[in-house]
């Protein structure tokens, strides 16, 4: 088990100023990080090189900064929209930079790509139309992810901040069941402690009924709908529970950070020991997960 962070952990910055994707992967492995979550959503939302012409030359820049510092990408974050909804106007450059992100995935040999599932709200029945337009938006993307040497992992959504809408895999169960109706398709699925804890789900019963399917994480804790993605223990999640859980289910896996809200308003000076001290409260936690573990091999999906 390794720890890793995301690189939106030094993205967000004092003033809405947004950090070049390379500084995160230095001041990362400066502070000790040697494997990274390289997040492609923000780059998408904040229209970094990603977005242009230039990606090529941006995603070899990433590649040559990491080669350098010894660090490696063990999950990436796609961008996302809700395709179900028919209205989107943005839908073509969507797809394309969700296929880029798969690509530049292979390209850094990360084995996983984290994506959210799409809303179906114009249906009356919700849960099964949207777990229909799911599967057919993704099959051509996991078919393509399995091209360029990667693979597709869905993440359990929250949908407290659009009550009382719902947000298909926000259920656990809805998730798993989604995930295994692709029928031996490379797929797996994500664990977002966050969410979990924002929906008051058990982590013990979730991880469960996730089992062997759970190949990818994003750590994080969380005090209100407002006050998300922070650092471990500085919230409402119950740590032993998940931590106990981890270790009831065998998972060898990564813990992997998403916690951008802990260092977002933080000025530079203090940036350099932040991430220190996440690296603590990492190792802690990972010391946690190791107690009395045993079985299972999260190596792979499938």
């Amino acid at each position: 088990m390794r720890l890793s962070t995301s690189t939106n952990i030094c993205f967000n910055r004092p003033g809405g100023i947004k950090a070049d994707i390379t500084e995160s992967v230095r001041r990362c492995a400066e502070a000790g990080y040697r494997v990274m979550d390289l997040n492609f959503h923000d780059c998408t939302t904040f229209r970094l090189p990603f977005v242009t012409d230039g990606w090529e030359k941006w995603i070899d820049g990433i590649a040559a900064v990491a080669a350098e510092l010894g660090v490696t990408f063990n999950q990436s974050h796609a961008s996302f929209y809700n395709f179900c909804d028919s209205g989107y106007q943005n839908r073509e450059f969507m797809d394309a930079m969700i296929l880029r992100a798969v690509k530049c995935s292979g390209f850094l040999k990360i084995p996983y790509v984290v994506i959210h599932a799409g809303t179906d709200y114009s249906s009356s029945s919700m849960r099964r139309s949207s777990a229909e337009k799911n599967r057919e938006y993704f099959k051509p993307v996991i078919e393509y992810a399995s091209q360029a040497g990667t693979s597709i992992v869905f993440e359990n959504l929250w949908d407290l901040n659009i009550a009382p809408r719902r947000r298909f895999t926000a259920d656990i169960e809805d998730l798993v069941e989604f995930a295994d109706s692709f029928s031996g398709a490379p797929v797996g699925i994500c664990y977002d402690t966050d969410h979990g804890t924002l929906m008051q789900q058990d982590p013990e019963k979730s991880l469960q009924l996730i089992g062997d399917r759970l190949v990818a994480t994003h750590i994080s804790d969380c005090i209100s709908v407002e006050c998300d993605h922070i650092l471990p223990y500085s919230g409402k999640s119950d740590w032993e529970k998940i931590t106990r859980a981890f270790r009831t289910i065998g998972y060898k896996g990564d813990l992997t950070y998403e916690v951008h809200r802990y260092t977002q308003n933080l000025p530079d000076e203090l940036m350099d020991s932040a991430l220190r001290h996440s690296i603590d409260v990492g190792e802690y936690l990972i010391r946690q997960c190791r107690e009395n573990k045993t079985g299972g091999n999260h190596d792979n999906i499938g």
